[in-house]
């Protein structure tokens, strides 16, 4: 993993700080268009009284995705870091395996149960005197798996 150039807002990387601001701008130019079109149907306003209104409806939705925006990306992006950075700092250490090994541990461990109850049988089996003709069950390692 390459690190990137951070900012003091919350050591937030440079990438992010450059998404945030431009959905903060789209966001508040669709708001404004949309406040102004709906100001302009308004025909007892002058043009800078329809102006006015519309930059009063808009700074305190600015203010609010403001707000949003960082906390969504800033918080939730330091809370996504922190988790990778456990995960990784976990699989590292050995406390978390890779889907291929856990997968091949999860076989072994039904293969060593299948085998187990397989073996109980078979000396049942023979302590009854029964015939116990029930093949072995297959061996994960050995690839000739049935299911």
């Amino acid at each position: 993993m390459q690190n990137k150039q951070r900012t003091p807002l919350l050591s937030t990387s440079l990438d992010w700080i450059v998404l945030e601001i431009f959905i903060l701008f789209c966001a508040t130019v669709v708001y404004t268009v949309i406040i102004l079109v709906d100001e302009s149907k308004n025909t007892s306003q002058t043009g800078l009284e329809t102006f006015k209104t519309t930059v009063k409806e808009v700074v305190p939705f600015f203010q609010f995705a403001l707000i949003f925006i960082i906390g969504i990306f800033e918080i939730g992006g330091e809370v996504m870091l922190r988790y990778t950075q456990k995960m990784q700092q976990a699989r590292n250490e050995g406390r978390i395996e890779g889907i291929a090994e856990g997968e091949a541990k999860g076989k072994n461990e039904i293969y060593q149960q299948w085998y187990a109850d397989w073996e109980r049988r078979k000396q049942a089996a023979a302590e009854k005197g029964i015939p116990f003709d029930d093949p072995p069950p297959p061996n994960p390692q050995n690839g000739n798996q049935s299911e």
